[in-house]
C-alpha cells in the first residue's frame, strides 16, 4: 500500500498522535466532573462517570503504547491511526447528531457530554483495534502473494532445468537398453532414480498449482482419469491382476490432479505387496453428497499403529511422498481418505470426492 508523504509524517508520529487524543479524553473528562460536581454536588455517580472516561483514555493511551513497540508498516501504522480518528470522530459525530435531534425537538438533553466523551473515546479505541487486525490482514495477504510468486518461480524453474535433465538421463538410459550388447547392471538403478525425478517435479507442479491458487476444484468427471490410471498400473505391472467395477461419468469437486491421486494409491498396491502377482480391486459408489473410490489389495496388510497416523506425514522425498500428495490433494478438495484392513488380507484405501452443488 502506497502513501503519500504527509500520511508518511503522520504515521511516523501515530504513537504520540493517539497519546495525545487519550490526555485529551483524560483532561475533558476531568473538566466535566468538575463541573458535575459543581452542579449536583459531590457523590458517587460523578466518580462513575470519571472512572468510565478515564478508562477509556486508558485505553487509547495503551493503543499508543502498543503501536511505538509494534513492528507495522508505514502504510500499516497509518491505517491504524485512520481507523482510530475514523472511529473517534463517526461515532462522536453520530452522538452530536443524535443530541442536537433531540434539542432540535425541544426536548431537554443531560449529560450530553459523557455520553460525547464515552462514545468518541470508545470509538477511537474500536477503530483502532480494527485498524490493526485491519493491517494484519493486509500484511499477511501481501506475504502469502510473495510466498506464491516464489511458488510460481521455484516451480518453473525446476520444471525447466531438473525435468529437462531427468529427461536426457532417462532418454540415454534408453539408448544404452538397446544396445545389443549386455545391458550394463548399473542401467536399471539410472532408469528408476530418473524416472523417481521425474514424478517428483510433476508432483510439485500439481503443488505448485494447488498452493498457488491457479487451481480450485471443479466439476470434474473422475472415471476417466481413474480408468486411465487403471491401465497405466497394467501396462506397468503386468503380473498384477486389477479388477474394476468404475460408474460412468462420475462428476465432484476436483482439478485435473486428481489421476495422481489414483496413480499413487495403484501404486502402493502394487509395489508394497509381498506376491509378485498381486489382486488389486477398484470400484466406485456414488452417494447424495459424495463419490467414494475404493482401492483395495491382498497384500500384507498395514499395522494398526501405522494406519492410525498413515496420513498424518508431511509431503517430503521418500517412501511415504506418494502417501502425503494424496492427503495434500484430498485437503484441497475438501474430501477424505482413510485405510482400513481388507478381507480376508490386506489394505482398503477409500478416498471421498464432494459432489458438485446441485444447478
Amino acid at each position: 500500500m502506497d502513501v503519500s508523504a504527509w500520511e508518511r509524517q503522520l504515521a511516523g508520529r501515530a504513537p504520540a498522535l493517539i497519546a495525545t487524543l487519550g490526555v485529551a479524553v483524560a483532561a475533558v473528562s476531568l473538566a466535566n466532573f468538575v463541573r458535575d460536581v459543581g452542579t449536583v454536588g459531590p457523590g458517587p455517580l460523578p466518580l462513575v462517570s470519571l472512572g468510565l472516561c478515564l478508562s477509556l483514555a486508558a485505553g487509547l493511551l495503551a493503543l499508543s503504547r502498543w503501536l511505538a513497540a509494534s513492528d507495522l508498516s508505514v502504510a500499516g501504522t497509518w491505517t491504524v491511526v485512520r481507523w482510530s480518528l475514523g472511529g473517534m470522530i463517526g461515532f462522536g459525530l453520530l452522538t452530536g447528531l443524535t443530541v442536537g435531534i433531540r434539542l432540535a425537538e425541544g426536548r431537554t438533553v443531560g449529560g450530553a457530554s459523557l455520553g460525547l466523551i464515552a462514545t468518541a473515546a470508545g470509538g477511537g479505541i474500536g477503530g483502532g483495534v480494527a485498524g490493526v487486525y485491519y493491517a494484519r490482514a493486509n500484511r499477511v495477504a501481501r506475504e502469502a502473494d510473495r510466498r506464491r510468486d516464489a511458488l510460481v518461480f521455484l516451480n518453473s524453474h525446476l520444471r525447466h532445468n531438473v525435468l529437462n535433465a531427468a529427461q536426457v538421463i532417462q532418454g540415454y538410459a534408453t539408448l544404452l537398453g538397446q544396445r545389443d550388447d549386455e545391458p550394463d547392471e548399473y542401467l536399471d538403478p539410472i532408469e528408476r532414480r530418473s524416472d523417481a525425478i521425474a514424478s517428483l517435479i510433476e508432483d510439485m507442479k500439481r503443488l505448485a498449482d494447488l498452493f498457488s491458487g491457479e487451481r480450485t476444484p471443479v466439476p470434474t468427471d473422475i472415471s476417466t482419469p481413474l480408468l486411465r490410471e487403471v491401465e497405466n498400473a497394467r501396462e506397468g505391472h503386468e503380473a498384477a491382476t486389477f479388477e474394476v467395477d468404475v460408474q460412468p461419468e462420475l462428476h465432484v469437486m476436483a482439478t485435473g490432479a486428481a489421476s495422481a491421486v489414483f496413480a499413487n494409491l495403484l501404486q502402493n498396491a502394487v509395489e508394497h505387496h509381498d506376491d509378485p502377482a498381486p489382486t488389486v480391486s477398484v470400484w466406485t459408489e456414488r452417494g447424495p453428497r459424495a463419490v467414494t473410490v475404493h482401492v483395495a489389495d491382498d497384500g500384507p496388510g498395514i499395522r494398526d499403529d501405522v494406519k492410525e497416523h498413515l496420513f498424518d506425514s508431511a509431503i517430503e522425498s521418500g517412501e511415504g511422498r506418494g502417501i502425503a500428495l494424496v492427503k495434500t490433494l484430498m485437503n484441497h478438495y475438501d474430501g477424505d481418505v482413510s485405510a482400513y484392513d481388507n478381507e480376508p488380507r490386506g489394505t482398503e484405501v477409500v478416498v471421498e470426492f464432494r459432489r458438485p452443488p446441485p444447478q
